[in-house]
């Protein structure tokens, strides 16, 4: 799985941020896929879901899918405006 670009937003009450990843599968690699999710402050990451052309695919992440996207979370949230939000590393919740 290669990721493409994080967009991330704080919702209007400032208690969940919620995430666009973009990403491509190695055997797929001119479809580009969305995942959405949502974080708390606690750091918890829920809702993960995988989405193409706003369809939700219902897919079942792998472990190590999972694992990419947790480290390509932290990597971008470090160096973004919401780096301080969480109250601990971002982790699934």
């Amino acid at each position: 799985m290669e990721f493409d670009y994080c967009n991330v937003e704080l919702d209007e009450m400032k208690e969940r941020l919620f995430m666009e990843i973009g990403c491509k599968f190695q055997d797929e690699p001119e479809e580009l896929y969305v995942i959405q999710m949502t974080g708390e402050p606690s750091g918890a990451l829920k809702e993960v879901r995988l989405l193409f052309n706003t369809m939700d695919c219902r897919y079942s992440f792998k472990e190590d899918e999972l694992a990419s996207l947790l480290e390509y979370v932290r990597e971008q949230l470090s160096s973004s405006e919401y780096a301080e939000w969480f109250e601990a590393l971002p982790y699934y919740g």
